[in-house]
């Protein structure tokens, strides 16, 4: 009877959080971005995000970071399977800290995945840790999402995981 049992994916213990586009619970989720989920390829699932000239910013994470983590990380590591058309599709994957109250950009951070992902039309697990800022506060905005940034072929992100780096 044990071996009819669903298969659970081990998650890891530093996870902070985690999205695979089925659902979008505490994730950025205005028409605007909503607009990026597509069926047209998935890592895992039937959705993922999508960038591409009609689509300027996928679906992402956005969270005071008091609600991210009982205290806050130093650092944080993002772990995302992506999927590039060809060598013109070349996005961003951001990790952006804003203050709240003013919106001050306290930290924006690129991953150029133009630069990391050397094979095309296929998923490759890509991965980056970002410090934080040593003056983020609680209230401080964490948001982690996919930028179009010059692609004019379309890029995916699926199975997007934020993770507390020690």
């Amino acid at each position: 009877m044990a071996a009819c049992a669903e298969k659970k994916t081990q998650l890891p213990d530093n996870l902070l959080t985690h999205n695979d586009f089925e659902q979008l619970d505490g994730w950025m989720g205005s028409d605007q971005y909503l607009a990026s989920l597509t069926t047209d390829q998935a890592h895992s699932g039937k959705y993922s995000a999508k960038v591409d000239p009609a689509v300027e910013f996928s679906a992402g994470y956005s969270k005071q970071l008091g609600k991210v983590a009982a205290q806050i990380p130093k650092k944080i590591k993002l772990q995302a399977w992506v999927n590039l058309s060809n060598e013109k599709a070349v996005p961003v994957l951001v990790t952006e800290l804003k203050q709240t109250g003013t919106d001050k950009q306290l930290l924006w951070d690129g991953l150029d995945l133009a630069k990391e992902v050397k094979h095309y039309n296929m998923w490759v697990q890509v991965e980056k840790t970002v410090n934080l800022p040593a003056e983020a506060a609680y209230g401080d905005v964490l948001k982690v999402y996919l930028w179009r940034g010059g692609s004019i072929q379309p890029a995916y992100v699926d199975d997007l995981m934020i993770l507390n780096e020690k």
